[in-house]
């Protein structure tokens, strides 16, 4: 048995450095940090770093919330996990919500947090602050557990490098997502050897698509006389978007959103057939669900075709999800865009056996796509401001750079996404606060680009607007905020009348335990930051003030809009 192979060392340094090294070596550019009584090597060892160029940069956040939206939005415009440490349990109670709703959204992120010190004497680190005892958990992942991939404590101070190297290929493997690991201050605070080399980060290969699969959905397309692709996540990679482009041009696929959380094809695309698949379901007769976890609402409406459902997906029967009822046909387990890639060469070009119907199912989606445009830019140009007149006035002042990210009120019929990767809506969960975090982080990554968040008035106060406002001034990330304020809750309304529409509730405009009135003025708070806190409450004052916040955004301050919106 040969003897194990050291490892060639240089000097050692704190484990706290070699970790942050080893985070900048795997590719983390930005480490947001909301620290505490854990963090004292970690502070040690950027102080003792001073500007190198082997860490990641340091970023102080003032709440776990943002700091989880900000790596989301960072990994969401780049593909690469950015990490967030937290303070021991208490943090990590608190990155809860960004840890689903990275989860649900196939985002990579390396989540850390500090351990609370394990010894009460006799070692470095060891307790030294009241909370220490308190705070110290039997199992402190186990609050996470379900949200993230991967979880692991640093037990020894020669494995910092190794756990980061194995988070972050776990983080990035098909389907991606956040990972989670503890930090124990005494190992933090330990010395160890740095290593002169780290291993490289390697590839992990995305799944493509098995042929025999590939081949009998293309037969399925060519016996159709209305299939319809619908998708909810699609355009995550956007160089998938082209191809779909392609595909969908050439054999005239009408391609849908429901509750699309990415651009899946440019706005202006012949196919693209906007955003509710309701009246391409009443002509369906073959649904192939890309990249979408809920293609229907089986208690309100199931389509005819749903005995005819194709998935595909890196994980098309969303097997983390404990129920889901969608019987399919067919379900390809694969990358997206490789899978379209293998449907196209599989089709090749319409023969003259098919042409005739490919041509008559284009006419029909011509006429259909052409009275939708007319019917969104009626409800576009109404007087009054309520979420579609406001969403109209966007596009109309946004520059061609833009990139949205929307908590719930935009609406996208109005304002389409010119490209992929320019729009991005909140994850499926629902996890509330995330739209203004994920943009300082969109900002942070593409700090030339435009970046604007949409938020509802409710979102607004879930996103810890101080903490925010605080980030953007302090790294100078200028965003432009639009809050649609409407006074309250408007999902918890409308879900409550949807129920009892018939109800006591009813009587009361469903507003119980969803009034968010008396309103504040919004636009104040923006300005105890030094921004530019503007109001609208007619069409043209929102038209007059997007010109003025993107100016001011363009010159680097960070502006909000107070929209008042009836709906």
């Amino acid at each position: 048995m040969s003897a194990p192979v050291e490892r060639e060392c240089q000097q050692t340094s704190l484990v706290a450095a070699n970790y942050l090294r080893a985070l900048k070596r795997y590719g983390v550019d930005a480490f947001y940090g909301v620290s505490g009584t854990d963090f004292p090597s970690i502070v040690e060892a950027f102080a003792t770093a001073s500007g190198g160029q082997d860490m990641p940069e340091p970023i102080t956040v003032p709440h776990e919330n943002l700091a989880a939206s900000m790596a989301h939005g960072h990994a969401m415009v780049t593909g690469r996990a950015q990490a967030v440490m937290v303070h021991v349990s208490v943090g990590t109670a608190n990155i809860v919500c960004g840890a689903l709703n990275a989860y649900r959204d196939y985002v990579p992120m390396l989540l850390s947090a500090g351990r609370t010190p394990v010894t009460e004497q006799g070692r470095y680190g060891a307790r030294s602050r009241h909370p220490h005892w308190a705070q110290e958990l039997f199992d402190q992942a186990a609050m996470l557990r379900e949200a993230v991939k991967w979880d692991y404590e640093l037990r020894f101070p020669e494995q910092a490098g190794d756990a980061v190297h194995r988070a972050m290929e776990v983080a990035h493997a098909s389907p991606a997502g956040p990972v989670y690991l503890s930090l124990p201050r005494e190992v933090l605070g330990m010395e160890a050897h740095q290593a002169a080399e780290l291993p490289d980060p390697g590839t992990v290969s995305r799944p493509g698509a098995d042929p025999a699969a590939i081949a009998k959905l293309a037969r399925m397309i060519l016996e159709a006389r209305h299939p319809v692709v619908v998708t909810s996540h699609f355009g995550a990679d956007p160089a998938a978007v082209p191809v779909l482009a392609q595909l969908a041009e050439t054999w005239a696929l009408p391609v849908v959103g429901n509750s699309a959380r990415r651009a899946f094809l440019p706005g202006d695309h012949p196919m693209h057939m906007g955003f509710s698949p309701d009246t391409q379901y009443a002509e369906a007769d073959l649904i192939i669900a890309l990249d979408c976890e809920v293609p229907w609402m089986p208690d309100i409406s199931t389509p005819k075709a749903a005995e005819n459902l194709v998935q595909i997906g890196i994980d098309p029967l969303a097997a983390t999800y404990p129920m889901r009822s969608f019987p399919a046909r067919l379900s390809v387990v694969a990358d997206s865009k490789l899978a379209l890639e293998a449907l196209g060469a599989e089709l090749g070009t319409p023969g003259s056996a098919v042409a005739p119907g490919i041509a008559a199912r284009r006419e029909r989606l011509d006429a259909q796509r052409s009275r939708d445009r007319a019917r969104w830019a009626a409800d576009g140009a109404v007087e009054h401001l309520n979420p579609a007149s406001a969403s109209a006035a966007l596009h109309r002042a946004l520059p061609k750079d833009a990139i949205i990210t929307n908590e719930y009120p935009l609406r996208p019929e109005q304002c389409p996404p010119a490209e992929a990767g320019s729009y991005f809506g909140l994850s499926p969960v629902g996890g509330l606060g995330w739209g203004l975090g994920a943009a300082l982080g969109v900002k942070k990554a593409l700090p030339d680009r435009t970046v604007v968040s949409v938020l509802g008035d409710g979102a607004y106060m879930f996103n810890n607007p101080t903490a925010c406002h605080f980030v953007s001034e302090a790294n100078d990330l200028p965003v432009l905020v639009v809050i649609f304020n409407n006074g309250c809750w408007g999902a918890v309304r409308n879900s409550t009348l949807a129920m009892h529409g018939q109800g006591a509730a009813a009587a009361g405009g469903g507003m119980m335990l969803a009034d968010l009135r008396p309103q504040p003025d919004y636009e104040k708070i923006i300005e105890a930051h030094r921004g530019l806190g503007l109001r609208a409450s007619t069409v043209a004052e929102l038209d007059a003030a997007l010109v003025r916040g993107l100016e001011a955004v363009a010159n680097g301050q960070q502006t909000l809009i107070n929209v008042l919106c009836d709906y």
